[in-house]
């Protein structure tokens, strides 16, 4: 018998369970805000100059499979670095006194008339 098997408790031989730890890109909170970024500047604002913060979201959390730590770490640093502030609603991003003009982005007209796109009007 080798060591790397055990006794279960109803006496079979098992192997000891293992724990399989999946690396987290966006752990550091530079690393989630450079990517929260990125998201920004593609969604990008719409004529008031104003980011969707649910598409923020969604983005990140769902495509890119962060969790809501990763994010909170990564949106803190954003705001305390001045790129991005929140509105007072809650429900936008706005671009901060420190981001750089050539990142603060706008969106498409696609995006800011999604009932145009689709022949809606």
């Amino acid at each position: 018998m080798t060591a790397e098997f055990g006794i279960g408790s109803n006496g079979s031989m098992s192997k000891p369970p293992q724990k399989y730890v999946q690396a987290r890109p966006y752990a550091k909170p530079e690393a989630a805000a450079a990517r929260l970024l990125e998201i920004a500047k593609a969604i990008g604002a719409d004529r008031r100059g104003m980011i969707p913060i649910g598409a923020w979201n969604a983005t990140f959390l769902n495509r890119d499979k962060a969790n809501v730590a990763e994010y909170t770490l990564g949106r803190d640093h954003l705001i305390a670095g001045g790129f991005i502030e929140m509105d007072g609603s809650g429900g936008y991003i706005v671009w901060g006194p420190n981001c750089a003009p050539a990142d603060r982005t706008e969106m498409s007209a696609e995006l800011q008339f999604p009932a145009a796109s689709l022949g809606l009007r």
